[in-house]
């Protein structure tokens, strides 16, 4: 979808929801080797679980999960089981991972596939074989290699992009991403915290740590968005693009 900010910039953005995002397990070092959280989203029918499954969520005091994921975190970072965590985890204007599963596309040439530029439309002493692969492989091996890119089945592919939070709110758990995400409409995606090079954009925000927890008896924004450039984007700029001379 689209949404403009103070300025009329248009935004393509995503829009994600956390529904009844819960805090199930929380995996420490000496009792799992590791330290992690589990989190389980969304509702299921506990006639689909095993016993053990329904033991995990009525130790947490939860309700039946549909999905579960781990989340590797420091020590300082375990919360307790049957914590909420919202929307208020995220800050607008920080840039987080998401992790999903693209979009299957069947079976698809190579230049659907991989990009192949194909045959020129005058390709003369040619017939019919403008999108086909070519060659493939030489006459001294005698073999095709393991790994050609040929034609064949196209996705779903595990992918993994930077996204940047444009809006939250906090009524109903919605959070909006830019750009496009993996996955079809009502997949589930796995939103982290970004590392390497991407998080060093998120040093001037100040983010919650771990997580947000909301203090009695303060009221809250419901809607907080990206703040918009101090400079209006569209006004001229100062120092001419070029010279009366040029």
């Amino acid at each position: 979808m689209s949404l403009w900010d103070e300025w009329g910039v248009k935004h393509m953005v995503t829009v994600c929801q956390l529904d009844r995002l819960h805090v199930v397990q929380s995996m420490t070092l000496q009792k799992n080797g590791y330290e992690a959280l589990q989190l389980g989203l969304g509702y299921r029918s506990i006639h689909r679980l095993t016993r053990p499954e329904i033991g995990s969520y009525i130790k947490a005091g939860v309700g039946p999960k549909h999905h579960k994921c781990e989340f590797r975190v420091s020590s300082d970072c375990l919360l307790p089981p049957g914590l909420e965590l919202t929307v208020r985890h995220f800050v607008p204007g920080q840039w987080v991972f998401v992790s999903g599963w693209s979009k299957g596309r069947g079976y698809t040439g190579v230049m659907k596939r991989w990009g192949f530029s194909g045959g020129g439309s005058d390709f003369h002493g040619h017939k019919k074989s403008h999108r086909s692969a070519g060659s493939v492989g030489q006459r001294g091996p005698g073999k095709v290699w393991v790994g050609k890119k040929m034609a064949g089945h196209k996705g779903p592919d595990p992918r993994c992009v930077n996204a940047k939070v444009f809006r939250i709110e906090s009524t109903r758990n919605l959070i909006f991403l830019k750009g496009a995400l993996p996955g079809y409409k009502g997949s589930v995606v796995k939103i982290s915290d970004a590392r390497g090079k991407t998080a060093l954009k998120n040093n001037h925000i100040r983010l919650p740590f771990p997580t947000f927890v909301p203090v009695p008896g303060v009221e809250y924004p419901v809607t907080i968005q990206e703040p918009p450039p101090q400079r209006d984007p569209f006004l001229y700029p100062e120092q001419p693009l070029y010279q009366p001379n040029d």
